[in-house]
């Protein structure tokens, strides 16, 4: 992958080209660095001011898709007027409406009682922390010494064994993922919003940084740009990487200044 900003002369000629621009963006790892418990990765305050400047703008749209719960990652950004998708595409909320899938009763049982056996077989891994997000039960290991981080993949595929027809793992950065086994991921979520949109006139970017963000960057590869927030070197399918959240806040404000100065040249009018 090569470096956005290497080859930013053509991404910004594309950006200010397009007649309607739409970021798509990752949470954590990607607007936020990583941290070790879900609840201390703050949106930090220049962040939001940036998406603010950006939602702001003529032509410029806004969607924060992640896999925390759609509460959760509205209450951390905490801008209004945009997008946000909660649960890996489960839950969509925009300025017209708000769209959630949720479990049957049977199912909701079923995630509970998977939720019991994994705490029981667990107990014993110092470090463990689980994070239930409505349909979506997260097991975390960050904080697990790493002689253990196979033992915990191993319970588990374990407890789903049985029930693969209707649960399956994913897998993220330190993170083990119990979802319903239907079909719904990032990508599908940008696929859908994109189709109110004409496609013509419209540059999707998508920015994330966790496997869990492929299924996106293959949707954008073609008509937009995909970029991998880390190391260059990891193997992603995206176009494009930035190193981490403050590179990610640069290209923010890029973006910025290269729409205000488009809409304020001469004979510039709002889409």
């Amino acid at each position: 992958m090569k470096h956005l900003f290497e080859d930013w002369e053509n991404i910004q000629d594309r950006i200010q080209k397009a007649q309607n621009l739409f970021l798509f963006l990752d949470y954590d790892g990607t607007l936020t660095p990583i941290a070790p418990r879900p609840d201390m990765a703050l949106c930090p305050f220049q962040v939001k001011r940036r998406l603010e400047a950006l939602r702001d703008l003529p032509g410029v749209y806004l969607a924060i898709i992640s896999g925390r719960s759609l509460e959760d990652v509205r209450e951390k950004v905490g801008v209004s007027g945009i997008i946000y998708v909660g649960s890996h595409g489960l839950e969509l909320e925009n300025p017209a409406g708000r769209h959630k899938k949720i479990l049957t009763p049977a199912r909701k049982k079923e995630l509970n009682r998977i939720t019991q056996n994994l705490r029981n077989s667990l107990k014993e891994i110092p470090g463990i922390l689980f994070e239930e997000k409505g349909p979506i039960l997260s097991v975390h290991y960050r904080n697990v010494p790493n002689e253990f981080s196979t033992q915990v993949c191993k319970l588990v595929e374990v407890e789903l064994q049985q029930r693969r027809d209707r649960w399956k793992m994913a897998s993220g950065k330190m993170v083990l993922e119990i979802q319903p086994n239907v079909d719904f991921h990032k990508g599908k979520a940008v696929r859908e919003i994109l189709r109110i949109f004409p496609s013509a006139a419209l540059l999707p970017i998508y920015l994330g940084d966790d496997e869990t963000d492929e299924d996106a960057f293959r949707v954008v590869k073609r008509q937009g740009v995909s970029v991998y927030v880390g190391p260059g070197t990891f193997p992603s399918t995206a176009d494009f990487f930035l190193q981490n959240p403050d590179e990610v806040q640069e290209f923010l404000f890029r973006c910025h200044e290269v729409r205000r100065a488009g809409s304020e040249s001469p004979g510039a009018s709002p889409t």
